[in-house]
Protein backbone atom coordinates (compact mmCIF):
# COMPACT_ATOMS: atom_id res chain seq x y z
CA UNK A 1 0.00 0.00 0.00
CA UNK A 2 1.11 3.59 -0.60
CA UNK A 3 0.88 4.37 3.27
CA UNK A 4 3.11 1.35 4.09
CA UNK A 5 5.92 2.57 1.30
CA UNK A 6 5.51 6.03 2.41
CA UNK A 7 6.02 4.74 6.23
CA UNK A 8 9.56 2.65 5.08
CA UNK A 9 10.63 6.26 3.34
CA UNK A 10 10.51 7.50 6.62
CA UNK A 11 11.82 4.45 8.34
CA UNK A 12 14.80 4.65 6.06
CA UNK A 13 15.48 8.23 6.97
CA UNK A 14 15.15 7.85 10.32
CA UNK A 15 18.22 5.00 9.99
CA UNK A 16 19.86 7.27 8.03
CA UNK A 17 20.17 9.77 10.43
CA UNK A 18 20.44 7.22 13.49
CA UNK A 19 22.19 4.23 12.18
CA UNK A 20 23.85 4.48 9.14
CA UNK A 21 27.75 4.00 8.99
CA UNK A 22 28.55 6.37 6.58
CA UNK A 23 27.87 9.68 8.47
CA UNK A 24 29.16 11.92 5.90
CA UNK A 25 27.03 10.40 2.91
CA UNK A 26 24.24 9.92 4.96
CA UNK A 27 24.63 13.99 5.32
CA UNK A 28 25.26 14.90 2.09
CA UNK A 29 22.05 12.19 0.78
CA UNK A 30 19.24 14.69 3.35
CA UNK A 31 21.57 17.88 2.75
CA UNK A 32 20.71 17.60 -1.16
CA UNK A 33 16.73 18.83 -1.11
CA UNK A 34 17.73 21.68 1.20
CA UNK A 35 20.66 22.88 -0.42
CA UNK A 36 18.34 22.67 -4.11
CA UNK A 37 15.84 24.55 -1.93
CA UNK A 38 18.27 26.98 -1.21
CA UNK A 39 19.90 27.31 -4.75
CA UNK A 40 16.23 28.20 -6.40
CA UNK A 41 15.96 30.75 -3.48
CA UNK A 42 19.08 32.68 -4.47
CA UNK A 43 18.29 31.98 -8.00
CA UNK A 44 15.15 33.59 -7.65
CA UNK A 45 17.13 36.41 -6.17
CA UNK A 46 19.49 36.76 -8.91
CA UNK A 47 16.00 36.67 -11.03
CA UNK A 48 14.34 39.64 -9.28
CA UNK A 49 17.06 41.39 -9.75
CA UNK A 50 17.52 40.52 -13.87
CA UNK A 51 13.73 41.64 -13.80
CA UNK A 52 14.42 44.96 -12.00
CA UNK A 53 17.72 45.74 -14.31
CA UNK A 54 16.44 44.74 -17.39
CA UNK A 55 12.75 45.54 -17.40
CA UNK A 56 13.20 49.12 -15.68
CA UNK A 57 14.28 52.37 -17.93
CA UNK A 58 17.49 53.28 -17.74
CA UNK A 59 17.28 56.09 -15.94
CA UNK A 60 15.66 54.80 -12.92
CA UNK A 61 17.56 51.20 -12.55
CA UNK A 62 19.83 52.48 -10.49
CA UNK A 63 17.08 53.63 -7.41
CA UNK A 64 15.33 50.50 -8.28
CA UNK A 65 18.73 48.16 -7.75
CA UNK A 66 19.51 49.74 -4.63
CA UNK A 67 15.93 49.39 -3.19
CA UNK A 68 16.10 45.27 -4.14
CA UNK A 69 19.12 45.20 -2.19
CA UNK A 70 18.96 47.92 0.43
CA UNK A 71 16.00 46.43 2.28
CA UNK A 72 16.94 42.78 2.56
CA UNK A 73 18.41 43.08 6.69
CA UNK A 74 14.94 45.35 7.55
CA UNK A 75 12.92 42.69 6.15
CA UNK A 76 15.12 39.85 7.97
CA UNK A 77 14.80 41.12 11.46
CA UNK A 78 11.17 40.53 10.65
CA UNK A 79 12.12 37.09 10.23
CA UNK A 80 14.25 36.78 13.48
CA UNK A 81 10.83 35.86 15.68
CA UNK A 82 9.96 32.95 13.49
CA UNK A 83 13.23 32.37 12.60
CA UNK A 84 14.03 31.42 16.41
CA UNK A 85 10.69 29.70 16.78
CA UNK A 86 11.64 27.13 14.08
CA UNK A 87 14.74 26.57 15.20
CA UNK A 88 13.49 26.08 18.79
CA UNK A 89 11.04 23.90 17.56
CA UNK A 90 13.07 21.73 15.31
CA UNK A 91 15.39 20.90 18.44
CA UNK A 92 12.64 19.60 20.82
CA UNK A 93 11.07 17.84 17.97
CA UNK A 94 14.11 15.58 16.98
CA UNK A 95 14.98 15.36 20.11
CA UNK A 96 11.73 13.87 20.78
CA UNK A 97 11.60 12.11 17.50
CA UNK A 98 14.95 10.35 18.48
CA UNK A 99 13.25 9.26 21.91
CA UNK A 100 10.27 7.86 20.09
CA UNK A 101 8.03 10.05 21.59
CA UNK A 102 5.94 11.32 18.84
CA UNK A 103 2.99 12.65 20.61
CA UNK A 104 5.21 15.36 22.41
CA UNK A 105 6.95 16.13 19.02
CA UNK A 106 3.07 16.71 17.65
CA UNK A 107 1.81 19.07 20.29
CA UNK A 108 5.30 21.39 20.11
CA UNK A 109 4.64 21.42 16.32
CA UNK A 110 0.99 22.90 16.65
CA UNK A 111 2.29 25.49 19.47
CA UNK A 112 5.10 26.26 16.64
CA UNK A 113 2.33 26.90 14.35
CA UNK A 114 0.23 29.22 16.09
CA UNK A 115 3.30 31.29 17.21
CA UNK A 116 4.88 31.38 14.05
CA UNK A 117 1.09 32.92 12.54
CA UNK A 118 0.86 35.77 15.96
CA UNK A 119 4.56 36.59 15.05
CA UNK A 120 4.03 37.22 11.51
CA UNK A 121 0.73 39.10 11.96
CA UNK A 122 2.62 41.65 14.73
CA UNK A 123 6.21 41.50 12.80
CA UNK A 124 4.58 42.39 9.45
CA UNK A 125 2.34 45.64 10.79
CA UNK A 126 5.36 46.71 12.52
CA UNK A 127 6.93 47.15 9.76
CA UNK A 128 4.32 48.15 7.58
CA UNK A 129 4.42 51.04 10.12
CA UNK A 130 7.70 51.65 10.41
CA UNK A 131 9.21 51.01 7.28
CA UNK A 132 9.56 55.09 6.32
CA UNK A 133 11.17 56.20 9.52
CA UNK A 134 13.84 52.95 9.31
CA UNK A 135 14.52 54.01 5.72
CA UNK A 136 15.35 57.29 6.54
CA UNK A 137 17.50 56.75 9.27
CA UNK A 138 19.34 54.45 6.93
CA UNK A 139 19.89 57.42 4.75
CA UNK A 140 17.45 56.54 1.73
CA UNK A 141 16.18 59.82 -0.35
CA UNK A 142 14.86 60.31 -3.37
CA UNK A 143 13.43 58.18 -5.96
CA UNK A 144 15.47 54.78 -4.07
CA UNK A 145 13.36 55.93 -0.97
CA UNK A 146 9.97 55.77 -2.75
CA UNK A 147 11.07 52.32 -4.33
CA UNK A 148 12.20 51.17 -1.22
CA UNK A 149 8.76 51.50 1.00
CA UNK A 150 7.10 50.69 -1.94
CA UNK A 151 8.79 47.14 -1.59
CA UNK A 152 8.64 46.97 1.79
CA UNK A 153 4.95 47.66 2.84
CA UNK A 154 4.00 45.00 0.09
CA UNK A 155 6.37 42.36 1.48
CA UNK A 156 5.01 42.88 4.60
CA UNK A 157 1.66 41.20 3.28
CA UNK A 158 3.61 37.73 3.33
CA UNK A 159 4.88 37.67 7.02
CA UNK A 160 1.90 35.26 8.27
CA UNK A 161 1.75 32.97 5.32
CA UNK A 162 5.64 32.79 5.55
CA UNK A 163 6.03 32.63 9.26
CA UNK A 164 3.63 29.67 9.14
CA UNK A 165 5.93 27.90 6.46
CA UNK A 166 8.60 28.86 8.78
CA UNK A 167 7.13 26.28 11.33
CA UNK A 168 6.00 23.49 8.82
CA UNK A 169 9.50 23.56 7.51
CA UNK A 170 10.67 22.62 11.60
CA UNK A 171 8.24 19.91 11.46
CA UNK A 172 9.54 18.08 8.15
CA UNK A 173 13.28 18.92 8.43
CA UNK A 174 13.76 17.75 11.93
CA UNK A 175 12.20 13.95 11.18
CA UNK A 176 14.54 14.02 8.33
CA UNK A 177 11.85 14.65 5.32
CA UNK A 178 13.73 17.50 3.90
CA UNK A 179 11.74 16.82 0.49
CA UNK A 180 8.29 17.73 0.86
CA UNK A 181 9.87 21.14 1.93
CA UNK A 182 12.25 21.68 -1.45
CA UNK A 183 8.85 20.91 -3.40
CA UNK A 184 6.46 23.55 -1.97
CA UNK A 185 9.47 25.63 -2.23
CA UNK A 186 10.17 25.24 -5.84
CA UNK A 187 6.36 25.72 -6.28
CA UNK A 188 6.95 29.02 -4.75
CA UNK A 189 10.01 29.90 -6.80
CA UNK A 190 8.15 29.32 -10.21
CA UNK A 191 5.30 31.03 -9.55
CA UNK A 192 7.20 33.82 -7.84
CA UNK A 193 9.24 34.00 -10.90
CA UNK A 194 6.48 33.43 -13.45
CA UNK A 195 4.25 36.60 -11.42
CA UNK A 196 7.18 38.74 -11.51
CA UNK A 197 7.60 38.60 -14.96
CA UNK A 198 4.02 39.15 -15.69
CA UNK A 199 3.70 41.99 -13.50
CA UNK A 200 6.77 44.05 -14.48
CA UNK A 201 6.73 43.06 -18.67
CA UNK A 202 2.79 42.99 -18.86
CA UNK A 203 1.63 45.45 -16.53
CA UNK A 204 4.41 47.78 -15.58
CA UNK A 205 4.37 47.28 -12.00
CA UNK A 206 8.19 47.65 -11.48
CA UNK A 207 9.26 47.46 -8.27
CA UNK A 208 5.73 46.54 -6.48
CA UNK A 209 5.89 43.89 -9.23
CA UNK A 210 8.83 42.02 -8.13
CA UNK A 211 7.00 42.53 -4.36
CA UNK A 212 3.76 41.19 -5.48
CA UNK A 213 5.44 38.64 -6.80
CA UNK A 214 7.33 37.35 -3.98
CA UNK A 215 4.06 37.75 -1.63
CA UNK A 216 1.74 35.66 -4.34
CA UNK A 217 4.21 32.92 -4.74
CA UNK A 218 4.48 32.57 -0.76
CA UNK A 219 0.84 32.52 -0.24
CA UNK A 220 -0.22 29.89 -2.83
CA UNK A 221 1.34 26.72 -0.98
CA UNK A 222 -0.28 27.81 2.15
CA UNK A 223 -3.57 25.34 1.63
CA UNK A 224 -1.02 22.26 0.66
CA UNK A 225 1.42 22.53 3.81
CA UNK A 226 -1.91 23.04 6.10
CA UNK A 227 -3.50 19.80 5.09
CA UNK A 228 0.00 18.06 4.85
CA UNK A 229 0.46 19.16 8.96
CA UNK A 230 -2.93 18.12 9.44
CA UNK A 231 -2.98 15.15 7.27
CA UNK A 232 0.61 13.45 7.30
CA UNK A 233 -0.32 10.40 8.94
CA UNK A 234 2.02 8.14 11.05
CA UNK A 235 5.05 8.59 9.47
CA UNK A 236 5.09 12.17 9.85
CA UNK A 237 4.80 15.07 12.71
CA UNK A 238 1.12 15.67 12.63
CA UNK A 239 -1.26 18.29 14.25
CA UNK A 240 -4.99 18.06 15.56
CA UNK A 241 -7.12 20.76 16.36
CA UNK A 242 -6.18 20.32 20.29
CA UNK A 243 -2.50 20.77 19.72
CA UNK A 244 -3.26 24.31 18.76
CA UNK A 245 -4.88 25.17 22.11
CA UNK A 246 -2.18 27.35 23.48
CA UNK A 247 -0.36 25.68 26.78
CA UNK A 248 1.30 28.33 28.46
CA UNK A 249 4.66 25.80 29.95
CA UNK A 250 4.51 24.62 26.31
CA UNK A 251 4.95 28.25 24.54
CA UNK A 252 7.77 28.95 27.89
CA UNK A 253 9.73 25.93 27.03
CA UNK A 254 9.58 27.08 23.33
CA UNK A 255 10.35 30.90 24.02
CA UNK A 256 13.69 29.46 26.84
CA UNK A 257 15.35 27.91 23.46
CA UNK A 258 13.92 30.65 20.63
CA UNK A 259 15.26 33.62 22.01
CA UNK A 260 18.76 33.65 22.25
CA UNK A 261 18.27 32.47 18.22
CA UNK A 262 15.34 35.15 17.78
CA UNK A 263 17.69 37.50 19.37
CA UNK A 264 20.53 36.91 17.41
CA UNK A 265 19.12 36.94 14.11
CA UNK A 266 17.61 39.99 15.22
CA UNK A 267 20.99 41.81 16.13
CA UNK A 268 22.45 40.67 13.34
CA UNK A 269 20.05 42.00 10.46
CA UNK A 270 19.91 45.29 12.63
CA UNK A 271 23.97 45.24 12.62
CA UNK A 272 23.69 44.77 8.80
CA UNK A 273 21.46 47.50 8.67
CA UNK A 274 24.20 49.47 9.82
CA UNK A 275 26.31 48.06 7.72
CA UNK A 276 24.42 48.61 4.50
CA UNK A 277 24.13 52.56 6.12
CA UNK A 278 27.61 52.60 5.91
CA UNK A 279 27.92 51.12 2.41
CA UNK A 280 25.43 53.63 1.27
CA UNK A 281 27.84 56.52 2.24
CA UNK A 282 29.82 55.47 -0.07
CA UNK A 283 27.36 55.54 -2.56
CA UNK A 284 24.76 53.81 -4.81
CA UNK A 285 27.31 51.79 -6.53
CA UNK A 286 28.63 50.25 -3.88
CA UNK A 287 25.50 49.44 -2.41
CA UNK A 288 24.35 47.53 -5.83
CA UNK A 289 28.26 46.12 -6.10
CA UNK A 290 27.54 44.52 -2.47
CA UNK A 291 23.92 43.21 -2.90
CA UNK A 292 24.86 41.72 -6.43
CA UNK A 293 28.50 39.86 -5.03
CA UNK A 294 26.10 38.61 -2.26
CA UNK A 295 23.36 37.25 -4.13
CA UNK A 296 25.67 35.08 -6.25
CA UNK A 297 28.12 35.03 -3.96
CA UNK A 298 24.87 33.12 -1.65
CA UNK A 299 24.83 29.98 -4.55
CA UNK A 300 28.08 28.54 -3.61
CA UNK A 301 27.61 28.81 0.18
CA UNK A 302 24.24 27.17 -0.29
CA UNK A 303 25.56 23.50 -0.17
CA UNK A 304 27.29 24.62 3.24
CA UNK A 305 23.99 26.20 4.79
CA UNK A 306 22.20 22.89 3.40
CA UNK A 307 24.81 20.91 5.76
CA UNK A 308 24.32 23.29 8.69
CA UNK A 309 20.69 22.81 8.33
CA UNK A 310 20.94 18.86 8.36
CA UNK A 311 23.65 19.29 11.30
CA UNK A 312 20.67 20.19 13.28
CA UNK A 313 18.54 17.67 12.81
CA UNK A 314 21.68 15.10 13.30
CA UNK A 315 22.39 16.25 16.20
CA UNK A 316 18.96 16.78 17.94
CA UNK A 317 18.12 13.19 17.16
CA UNK A 318 20.81 11.65 18.17
CA UNK A 319 21.25 13.32 21.45
CA UNK A 320 17.44 12.63 21.81
CA UNK A 321 18.27 8.37 21.20
CA UNK A 322 21.37 9.15 24.11
CA UNK A 323 23.62 8.30 21.01
CA UNK A 324 26.34 11.36 22.14
CA UNK A 325 29.23 9.86 19.87
CA UNK A 326 27.29 9.65 17.19
CA UNK A 327 26.19 13.06 17.36
CA UNK A 328 29.65 14.04 18.07
CA UNK A 329 30.41 12.12 14.56
CA UNK A 330 28.28 13.68 12.90
CA UNK A 331 29.46 17.56 13.23
CA UNK A 332 33.37 16.36 12.61
CA UNK A 333 31.64 14.47 9.06
CA UNK A 334 29.21 17.85 8.20
CA UNK A 335 32.31 20.30 8.85
CA UNK A 336 34.80 18.54 6.50
CA UNK A 337 31.58 17.98 3.71
CA UNK A 338 30.96 22.08 4.14
CA UNK A 339 35.10 22.88 3.55
CA UNK A 340 35.31 20.53 0.59
CA UNK A 341 32.49 21.57 -1.52
CA UNK A 342 32.91 25.38 -0.14
CA UNK A 343 36.96 25.19 -1.65
CA UNK A 344 35.81 23.60 -5.11
CA UNK A 345 32.38 26.02 -5.68
CA UNK A 346 34.58 28.90 -4.98
CA UNK A 347 37.97 27.47 -7.34
CA UNK A 348 35.39 26.85 -10.22
CA UNK A 349 33.66 30.46 -9.80
CA UNK A 350 36.93 32.61 -9.21
CA UNK A 351 37.51 32.69 -12.69
CA UNK A 352 33.86 33.00 -13.59
CA UNK A 353 32.88 35.96 -11.77
CA UNK A 354 33.10 38.74 -14.40
CA UNK A 355 31.22 37.29 -16.48
CA UNK A 356 28.74 36.55 -13.99
CA UNK A 357 28.82 40.16 -12.92
CA UNK A 358 28.56 41.75 -15.91
CA UNK A 359 25.27 40.02 -16.59
CA UNK A 360 23.32 42.13 -13.69
CA UNK A 361 25.99 45.26 -13.81
CA UNK A 362 27.07 45.93 -17.16
CA UNK A 363 25.04 48.45 -17.28
CA UNK A 364 27.01 49.96 -14.04
CA UNK A 365 30.78 49.80 -15.19
CA UNK A 366 31.76 51.60 -11.17
CA UNK A 367 29.19 48.53 -9.09
CA UNK A 368 30.94 46.43 -11.82
CA UNK A 369 34.54 46.75 -10.72
CA UNK A 370 33.50 47.00 -7.10
CA UNK A 371 31.90 43.61 -6.91
CA UNK A 372 34.19 41.30 -8.95
CA UNK A 373 36.85 43.00 -6.14
CA UNK A 374 34.18 41.70 -3.51
CA UNK A 375 33.97 38.32 -4.75
CA UNK A 376 37.18 37.69 -4.63
CA UNK A 377 37.60 37.78 -1.00
CA UNK A 378 33.73 36.10 -0.54
CA UNK A 379 35.10 33.17 -2.47
CA UNK A 380 38.49 33.30 -1.16
CA UNK A 381 36.56 33.36 2.71
CA UNK A 382 34.23 30.57 1.80
CA UNK A 383 35.55 27.63 3.75
CA UNK A 384 35.24 30.19 6.26
CA UNK A 385 31.91 30.84 6.28
CA UNK A 386 31.28 27.14 5.88
CA UNK A 387 32.41 26.16 9.27
CA UNK A 388 30.33 29.06 10.63
CA UNK A 389 27.28 27.37 9.15
CA UNK A 390 27.79 24.30 11.17
CA UNK A 391 29.01 25.73 14.20
CA UNK A 392 25.40 27.49 13.98
CA UNK A 393 23.61 23.86 13.08
CA UNK A 394 25.12 22.03 15.84
CA UNK A 395 24.35 24.62 18.70
CA UNK A 396 21.14 24.71 17.64
CA UNK A 397 20.68 21.24 17.26
CA UNK A 398 21.78 20.45 20.58
CA UNK A 399 19.58 22.91 21.84
CA UNK A 400 22.55 25.25 23.10
CA UNK A 401 21.12 28.06 21.28
CA UNK A 402 22.96 30.96 23.53
CA UNK A 403 25.60 29.73 21.74
CA UNK A 404 24.51 30.73 18.55
CA UNK A 405 23.56 34.16 19.82
CA UNK A 406 27.25 34.63 21.44
CA UNK A 407 29.09 33.73 18.07
CA UNK A 408 26.39 35.83 15.84
CA UNK A 409 27.16 38.79 17.75
CA UNK A 410 30.77 38.43 18.02
CA UNK A 411 31.38 37.98 14.34
CA UNK A 412 29.18 41.37 13.56
CA UNK A 413 29.57 43.65 16.17
CA UNK A 414 32.58 42.53 17.71
CA UNK A 415 34.62 42.13 14.77
CA UNK A 416 32.62 43.37 11.64
CA UNK A 417 31.11 46.90 12.26
CA UNK A 418 34.13 47.91 14.68
CA UNK A 419 36.64 47.09 11.82
CA UNK A 420 34.56 49.36 9.05
CA UNK A 421 34.28 51.95 11.32
CA UNK A 422 37.48 52.34 12.10
CA UNK A 423 39.21 51.62 8.53
CA UNK A 424 36.42 54.18 7.26
CA UNK A 425 36.85 57.00 9.63
CA UNK A 426 40.45 56.23 11.23
CA UNK A 427 41.93 55.04 8.06
CA UNK A 428 39.96 57.11 5.54
CA UNK A 429 40.14 53.67 3.52
CA UNK A 430 38.13 53.63 0.38
CA UNK A 431 35.20 51.11 0.07
CA UNK A 432 37.43 48.37 -0.78
CA UNK A 433 37.90 47.95 3.19
CA UNK A 434 34.80 46.68 3.35
CA UNK A 435 35.91 43.67 2.09
CA UNK A 436 38.65 43.38 4.73
CA UNK A 437 36.78 43.85 7.78
CA UNK A 438 34.23 40.72 6.32
CA UNK A 439 37.38 38.31 5.49
CA UNK A 440 39.16 39.84 9.40
CA UNK A 441 35.89 38.96 10.99
CA UNK A 442 34.84 35.36 9.32
CA UNK A 443 38.15 34.12 10.47
CA UNK A 444 37.81 35.72 13.96
CA UNK A 445 34.18 33.54 14.08
CA UNK A 446 36.11 30.65 12.84
CA UNK A 447 37.60 30.47 15.83
CA UNK A 448 35.51 31.58 18.95
CA UNK A 449 32.88 28.78 16.66
CA UNK A 450 35.74 26.31 17.83
CA UNK A 451 35.80 27.50 22.02
CA UNK A 452 32.24 27.46 21.71
CA UNK A 453 32.04 24.08 20.61
CA UNK A 454 34.58 22.63 23.38
CA UNK A 455 32.04 23.81 26.37
CA UNK A 456 29.11 22.23 23.80
CA UNK A 457 26.54 20.22 26.06
CA UNK A 458 25.85 17.19 24.06
CA UNK A 459 23.07 16.11 26.59
CA UNK A 460 18.97 15.82 25.86
CA UNK A 461 16.90 19.03 26.82
CA UNK A 462 14.41 16.16 27.42
CA UNK A 463 13.89 14.45 30.62
CA UNK A 464 11.94 10.78 30.43
CA UNK A 465 10.14 10.31 34.03
CA UNK A 466 7.71 7.05 34.71
CA UNK A 467 4.28 8.80 34.72
CA UNK A 468 2.08 5.68 35.20
CA UNK A 469 2.35 2.23 36.76
CA UNK A 470 2.73 0.28 33.40
CA UNK A 471 5.19 2.67 32.81
CA UNK A 472 3.96 5.08 30.20
CA UNK A 473 6.75 7.65 29.34
CA UNK A 474 6.27 10.87 28.65
CA UNK A 475 8.82 13.73 27.98
CA UNK A 476 9.12 17.15 29.50
CA UNK A 477 11.52 19.57 28.50
CA UNK A 478 13.70 20.53 31.14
Amino acid sequence: MPSERLLQKQQKKQKLILENKNIALSILWLALPIFLSNFMKSFNDLIDLYFITNLTPEEYVSAATTALNLPNPVISITYSIAFGFMTAGAAIIAQYLGAKYKDSANKIAGQLLILCAGAGFVMGLSLYILAPMIMRLMGASGLAYEYMITYIRIRCVEMIPLFMFFAFQATRTSSGDTTTPFILNAIIIFANIGLTYAFMKYLNMGIAGAAWGTVLGNVIVVPIFLVLMFKGGERHVTISIKDLKPESDEIRRLFRLAWPVAFSQALTSFGFIILNSMILSYGEATVNAFGTGNRLNSLVLLPAMGIGSITATFVGQNIGANNIDRARKSVRSAMILSILIAIVGGAIIMPLREVLISIFLEEQPEALELSIEYMFFLLAGLPLMSIFQVYMGTYQGSGETKFSLVLALIRLWAFRIPLVLIFKNVFSLPASSLWYAMTISNFGAAYIGAILYSKCNFKPKIEIKDKSEDKNKELCLT
